[in-house]
């Protein structure tokens, strides 16, 4: 089971670092809200896991998904989120 990773907070901020340094194989990690801008930081290269972030999320803020995989409803998270091991929410 791989664990599910939520992030709201923008870069800079303790949280997100937090979150940033917590992941490892395995994850999947959804940008929402300000944590979107986490995709122009360039901290998120490398990452050997899944990132979501939503359609909506990106246009309000002007963030390109970058390679991101965007979703358009929440229905692929709540999915997620059910069947993992572990969540975190930032």
């Amino acid at each position: 089971m791989s664990s599910v990773f939520i992030l709201t907070k923008p870069p800079g901020n303790p949280r997100a670092e937090l979150c940033l340094r917590m992941l490892s194989r395995n994850f999947r990690l959804y940008l929402l809200g300000d944590g979107v801008y986490n995709i122009l930081s360039g901290c998120l290269g490398g990452a050997e896991g899944e990132i979501f972030a939503f359609t909506q999320d990106l246009r309000e803020r002007g963030v390109s998904a970058a390679g991101i995989k965007e979703l358009d409803d929440y229905s692929v998270m709540v999915d997620d989120i059910m069947d993992a091991g572990s969540v975190f929410a930032f």
